[in-house]
């Protein structure tokens, strides 16, 4: 799209023998050539990548999963949207959605939030205020000094070569990765369950949840 456009402005506005007729009846605004410049620019400036996971239980496709990164400058924004439907012993719907905002490799901002059933669960939320990280559940806050660099959701497009540890914007603190083989790791959680990432060329094809009552698969399409 960006390349069409760059064309078509060359073409109408700074090709006067081709367009000679054209320019001599209707005088080129600069304004008009500044405006569609600086919009080449600024699309130009701007790269955004989307992924798509299916979600398997014992098999079956039972939602998916988005994952969006886009830069913009110095800017990194990552969304994670993802819906599920399944039974256990009655009937789940579950859909989130997780944000973050890197600036320079830092993490400004994140927000993880859920809905069960109908029902939505406590928001959480980490920003970078005054040189300290804002944790914020609900209506209740705490602070984290320690810089974040690396989150969660950057799993699914960075492999974590050389990270020892890896913020969790769910359960708001830092998390060890063990390394389980080549392009391999195992992330233990917080709440006694735990997470296998499998990776092809740096980038995250394929996740499987482990959690106490079932197992959950991933798979990049």
């Amino acid at each position: 799209m960006i390349p069409a456009i760059i064309i078509w402005v060359c073409k109408k506005y700074f090709a006067p023998k081709t367009y000679k007729k054209f320019s001599s009846q209707n005088p080129v605004n600069p304004r008009v050539v500044a405006t569609a410049l600086f919009l080449i620019c600024s699309l130009s400036s701007a790269f955004a990548q989307q992924s798509r996971f299916n979600i398997k239980r014992n098999g079956e496709i039972i939602g998916q999963m988005y994952f969006q990164q886009k830069e913009e400058g110095e800017n990194t924004y990552l969304t994670i949207t993802s819906k599920v439907q399944t039974r256990f012993l009655f009937k789940i719907n579950v859909e989130t959605e997780d944000q973050a905002h890197f600036k320079n490799g830092r993490l400004l901002t994140s927000n993880v939030n859920r809905i069960v059933n109908g029902n939505a669960k406590e928001a959480k939320k980490t920003s970078w205020l005054n040189n300290v990280y804002q944790l914020k559940t609900g209506d209740k806050t705490s602070t984290l000094s320690q810089p974040i660099n690396y989150n969660m959701m950057l799993l699914y497009t960075k492999e974590p070569v050389n990270i020892s540890e890896i913020y969790s914007d769910n359960f708001q603190c830092f998390i060890p990765i063990q390394k389980n083989g080549a392009h391999q790791y195992r992330i233990n959680l917080p709440d006694g369950n735990y997470n296998d990432y499998h990776f092809e060329n740096g980038v995250c094809k394929l996740v499987i949840v482990n959690h106490s009552l079932y197992t959950i698969r991933m798979e990049r399409v």
